[in-house]
């Protein structure tokens, strides 16, 4: 049965309508840019009704893909069929499918000829040519293309345009469980570019079945058959190389190296150094580095080019150091020398061109040199132990092995002389071989000084240091081995000597520790003694040169101190002992108390003070301290302290010595007389007491007084007072060793002030003179002036500091005479004249500075001419 078609110009039972709707294709996805793939016919259908299936195809015919590392995949001329596939048959060609991947372009290509596909016994799509081509190029625009010759669709001819909407069609199937069944087909032909890929699909048919099921409408998907597609991916930029690590190696190549740079394709990249490919290759994934096994080079720069399918880098450079691959050794000549090295040797061969040095068992030679040729090379060999060392030619970048060089020990024929003193300092002439380069002679385990060492090696001179009575080994010090002659040199002993002691000073009862410097001093066996007496604790230091002793006691006076062992006694040291306070006896001491502010003499007596420096009170030094010859009195002024006992020690040179306490007593005041005066101060007053020697002040409520006089006696004093506020004040006698104080002692009392100036001592009558006035008793804030029956506030009043003068401005008056009267809290003062007189002229102390109008200057003018003339006239009718 044929088809029904349904067209969209007819009323026919077959048409061919264009879709509303717009089918979308993705672009594939593709694995990394430069791929490209080609695909001739793709199957992928299947449905089922009521659980039954009705459609079941599924084959892909010819696929390409382009290689990773770059080329060409191509399939053609494949059969179309759809094998073991159920309601489904498709005929025809896949003419060919390519893809190619290159380093300027990737691209692919399908095409398909004759192509038949039936579906539950219905022609559904023919076509006589389909293709796609789809090509990136790596500069430039993508391109998608198709081709479509004589395509129809349920057997009628239609055209497809690309990128537009899907061109449909329906035709009436047969198919159980689905009642009224129709196979509808969508068709749509695509070309797509971007900016890194194209995708070119001929045709793409997606096809549904719809009907009724079990009384329900239905629409059953079916799949989508694809004919001639073709997609690409542009390739990468060519690969980039940006560092090498490392930069250098061995000529014999084998060597690791890193590069980092981009667009580097596993499996897909070659490394060369100077033309010669690299090993061993592997990228790391995202292309960013590579490592490569180098291979073999000349010795200097090379150039290195990394490789892909999409282009070369840029070379990088590379150097290959010399590694003695190519170096053959003949000869070596001396074979020996001593372990102090030195001896120049020569090697012969070829291949020596490059090597940087010589090593004798890993230790460098000197003076290295090598001829042109490359087959001679001169080094003078390093200190080494005796015996056979390793001796290797270095390269920058390995090494060469060559015949073995024989280091031979030093040796100790004789030692002249043999013998010599512990203090040491013997010069000794040592023999042998092999001594150039010897740093130095050690006897025992102690260094020699003065080292000569004989340019020939066989013999050096060296000056003993102090050693131990006995024999010790001679060892000649030498870079590469020491030569020793066991009990090489023998001590004997000899007579000590001492240069110094330290301290050369202390106490006359002994045990102090002293320090004596010198030479040969025995452990053991060396006695100390200060004018023959014995030292305990003697203990001499490794060397002999040094001991510690304990001094025992001692007269007063210059000592004498030797120091010997059993191979004599050096010559004497000075030493001197001090004064201690140890044979000190205090009987008395006179008075026993005085005043805090110290003063009092104290006369001290007993025995054994001479020696005696001074006396303290609690630590502090009294003054006027004398001993007599004797050394049985001594008087002393004691300090000033505070009042309680004192602890009196007597000081020595080298220590102290007790004495019976000093009470310091506090001082007192017992009258303070006048006990009031006046808030101005000036009053003398005069204070009675105990302990007032040595008074340094006096306050009266924290302000000090002046003019303090105080009796030699120490009983009184006199002092002015200063001003003060109404009422009581402490008064404080201020002593270097306690203040005394009487709380309340001298009360303030007010007083009126007086004035004895005013000045100036007249004014206009419009008032606003500045006028001063002299006196006593002024109160700052709190003094009023009344002038003329007028108070001035004590706001407007200015009053000096010491309150012995104030301003203020005068108010207007009436001309003529008034009274100036100052008030204070202490009262009214006396009053002083001040004159107010008419403003005709300059008042002196007028402050008014505003100049005179000019009317009034001409009035001013003409009256000092009328009484000119008036004058003049006078003095006519006189003459």
């Amino acid at each position: 049965m044929r088809p029904v078609l349904r067209r969209i110009t007819s009323a026919s039972t077959a048409v061919l309508v264009a879709g509303l709707a717009t089918l979308g294709v993705g672009t594939p996805a593709r694995a990394a840019p430069g791929d490209a793939t080609a695909r001739g016919v793709v199957v992928d259908l299947s449905a089922e009704v009521l659980g039954t299936a009705v459609i079941s195809a599924a084959a892909t015919i010819g696929t390409a893909t382009a290689p990773a590392a770059g080329g060409t995949d191509t399939e053609t001329l494949l059969a179309v069929s759809v094998p073991g596939a159920l309601g489904v048959t498709a005929s025809g060609t896949v003419a060919e499918v390519t893809a190619t991947r290159a380093a300027d372009a990737s691209s692919a290509s399908a095409s398909v000829t004759a192509l038949n596909l039936t579906v539950l016994g219905i022609d559904v799509l023919d076509t006589a040519e389909a293709t796609a081509t789809a090509v990136c190029p790596q500069v430039g625009a993508t391109s998608a293309d198709t081709t479509l010759v004589g395509l129809e669709l349920f057997g009628s001819a239609v055209t497809l345009t690309a990128n537009t909407p899907a061109v449909v069609g329906s035709a009436a199937v047969v198919v159980p469980g689905l009642v009224g069944a129709s196979l509808d087909a969508a068709l749509t032909r695509v070309e797509t570019t971007t900016a890194t890929g194209a995708t070119a699909i001929a045709v793409r048919a997606v096809l549904t079945l719809s009907g009724t099921v079990l009384g329900v409408p239905t629409t059953i998907p079916v799949g989508t058959v694809i004919v001639a597609e073709a997609s690409c991916e542009r390739p990468p930029a060519a690969p980039t190389a940006a560092t090498i690590t490392p930069d250098e190696g061995p000529q014999s190549g084998g060597q690791t190296v890193t590069i980092t740079g981009t667009g580097f394709v596993p499996d897909g990249t070659t490394v060369t150094f100077d033309g010669v490919p690299a090993t061993g290759v592997t990228v790391a994934p995202g292309g960013g580095s590579l490592t490569a096994v180098t291979p073999p080079g000349a010795v200097g720069p090379a150039q290195v080019v990394v490789s892909t399918v999409n282009g070369a880098t840029a070379p990088l450079g590379y150097t290959y150091l010399a590694d003695g691959s190519g170096a053959t050794v003949t000869g070596l000549t001396p074979t020996s020398g001593p372990t102090v090295g030195g001896t120049t040797v020569t090697i012969t061969g070829t291949g020596f061109t490059g090597a940087a040095g010589v090593d004798f068992d890993g230790l460098p030679g000197t003076g290295f040199t090598v001829d042109p040729a490359g087959t001679t090379i001169t080094v003078v060999t390093p200190p080494n132990p005796a015996g056979p060392a390793l001796v290797e030619l270095v390269f920058p970048d390995g090494r060469v092995t060559a015949p073995t060089f024989t280091y031979v020990a030093p040796t100790i024929t004789s030692i002249v002389p043999d013998t010599g003193p512990t203090a040491g300092g013997t010069t000794v002439t040592i023999t042998g071989t092999g001594f150039t380069g010897a740093t130095g002679v050690t006897f025992g385990d102690t260094p020699g000084t003065n080292l000569v060492v004989d340019p020939g090696g066989t013999s050096l001179t060296v000056v003993t240091p102090p050693g131990q009575v006995g024999p010790v080994d001679v060892t000649v010090l030498l870079p590469g081995a020491n030569a020793t002659a066991p009990g090489g040199f023998t001590y004997v002993a000899a007579p000590p000597t001492a240069a110094s002691i330290t301290p050369d000073e202390g106490p006359q009862a002994g045990g102090q520790t002293v320090t004596i410097t010198g030479s040969g001093f025995v452990p053991g066996g060396t006695t100390v003694t200060f004018d023959g007496l014995p030292a305990t604790g003697v203990t001499v230091a490794p060397g002999g040169t040094s001991l510690t002793a304990v001094t025992p006691p001692g007269a007063v006076g210059p000592a004498v101190v030797l120091v010997s062992t059993d191979a004599g006694t050096a010559a004497p040291l000075g030493y001197t002992y001090l004064a201690d306070g140890s044979a000190a006896d205090v009987t008395g001491l006179t008075p026993t108390t005085g005043p805090t502010s110290g003063g009092t003499t104290v006369t001290i007596t007993g025995t054994g003070f001479t020696g005696a420096t001074g006396v303290t009170f609690d630590g502090v030094p009294g003054t006027g301290f004398t001993v007599d010859p004797a050394g049985t009195t001594i008087t002393v002024v004691t300090s000033p302290n505070t009042a309680g006992p004192a602890e009196v020690r007597l000081v020595f040179p080298a220590g102290t010595a007790g004495a019976p306490p000093f009470t310091y007593v506090a001082p007192t005041i017992t009258s303070i007389v006048p006990g009031t005066g006046p808030t101005t101060g000036g009053t003398t007053v005069t204070i009675t007491g105990t302990g007032l020697t040595g008074a340094t002040g006096v306050d009266f409520g924290g302000t000090p007084g002046t003019n303090l006089v105080v009796s030699p006696d120490g009983t009184s004093l006199t002092v002015v007072t200063p001003p003060g506020p109404v009422g009581p004040v402490d008064v404080t006698v201020q002593l270097p060793g306690d203040d005394v104080t009487e709380p309340g002692g001298f009360s303030y009392e007010a007083a009126p002030p007086r004035i004895d100036t005013v000045t100036p001592g007249q004014g206009p009558t419009d008032g606003g003179t500045t006028v001063t006035v002299g006196g006593s008793g002024f109160v700052p804030g709190r003094t009023t002036v009344t002038i003329c029956g007028a108070v001035i506030p004590a706001s407007q009043v200015t009053v000096a500091t010491d309150g012995r003068s104030l301003t203020f401005r005068t108010p207007p008056c009436a001309a003529g005479d008034t009274t100036v009267v100052v008030n204070t809290d202490g009262g009214a003062s006396n009053g002083l004249t001040f004159r107010y007189v008419p403003r005709n002229l300059p008042v002196t102390g007028d402050v008014v500075t505003t100049p005179l109008a000019a009317g009034a200057v001409l009035a001013l003018l003409g009256v000092v001419l009328v009484l000119l003339t008036r004058r003049r006239r006078h003095a006519g009718q006189v003459d």
